[in-house]
């Protein structure tokens, strides 16, 4: 019977006689010698994989219906991804669209280990803000001054200034002014440019920055990353072999974009980083900085309150 007692904590209360709820070292259901959760003719009788069963004379065996009680055994914290708590992380979409994405979800928080409550949490709190679970492949179809703004300075788009139109702390891809008219509104030219020479892609001509652009959940970008996610995904999946660096545009199809944002997530090591529940070390991880941070937080609360922690 010790595993009753060790694992009665994850447990739900259950309604007394009076309609209080009965504390696990209460009377069972308000009445009679012992708690519900102790073993005895007052109480357990038998337990088993999918419930507890109280014994039929005991206050909790004549109030509670065999399926009030498996409702209430169930654990809050399963290590199940919810339609709830994806509604909790983001409200923007259809809960026909969750419905289609929740078995994947669940498939792959178990292939990548995101099963406690609160990699579960962290996880859907950072997904949630990053790309509102939807399959996005970047654009990079920008106006002259806003490819300068995102791409074009040293120290990143705070040090854009414009009223100049220029860096403030130097330009660092200075082709984004003198050919404005190659990069500009022109994606392929400029994410071949922006991306060249860098995350494994090669140089300009080669045409690596565009064909492995960001894609999927959380955008994989670079040749790198798609070259990891093939030996990762056909590792934890060797019924399903794939190659997504010679065919980039896999991640496209929702089962590979949703598992993308799993790899990206396992590829640096965030689980250990959910497991002491500090969100901003866990934004530093997934964006490089805590950009977002105050809406991150406030979806961590929302799925933390629905998962009951």
């Amino acid at each position: 019977m010790s595993d009753i007692f060790e694992r009665k904590s994850s447990f739900l209360f259950y309604k007394g006689i009076d309609g209080e709820s009965c504390h696990f070292n209460a009377p069972a259901g308000g009445g009679g010698p012992g708690g519900f959760m102790q073993p005895g003719p007052f109480g357990i009788w038998d337990y088993r994989s999918n419930g507890f069963f109280p014994h039929p004379n005991s206050p909790a065996g004549r109030y509670l219906t065999p399926e009030k009680i498996q409702k209430n055994s169930t654990p809050k914290n399963s290590g199940q991804i919810t339609l709830a708590l994806l509604k909790a992380a983001d409200s923007s979409n259809k809960e026909k669209y969750y419905e289609s994405i929740l078995d994947i979800m669940n498939q792959y928080a178990k292939t990548y280990a995101i099963d406690t409550p609160l990699r579960i949490a962290h996880f859907l709190a950072q997904i949630g803000h990053e790309s509102g679970f939807k399959m996005v492949e970047e654009g990079g179809s920008y106006s002259a001054k806003r490819m300068r703004k995102i791409f074009g300075c040293k120290g990143g788009a705070k040090n854009y200034d414009a009223l100049t139109d220029d860096a403030s702390k130097g330009r660092l891809r200075d082709k984004l002014w003198t050919e404005e008219a190659k990069y500009a509104n022109n994606s392929k030219n400029l994410l071949n440019y922006v991306y060249s020479s860098r995350m494994g892609n090669g140089d300009e001509a080669s045409g690596d920055g565009y064909k492995y652009r960001g894609r999927g959940m959380m955008q994989l970008t670079g040749k790198n990353l798609y070259k990891k996610f093939t030996t990762t995904h056909n590792k934890k999946n060797p019924s399903d072999q794939r190659d997504f660096e010679a065919s980039p545009e896999l991640l496209n199809e929702i089962s590979y974009g949703v598992e993308s944002a799993f790899f990206y997530w396992d590829s640096r090591n965030i689980n250990t980083i959910a497991d002491s529940d500090n969100l901003t070390k866990v934004t530093i991880a997934v964006n490089g900085g805590t950009n977002g941070l105050p809406d991150r937080e406030a979806r961590l609360k929302r799925i933390k309150k629905e998962l009951g922690i």
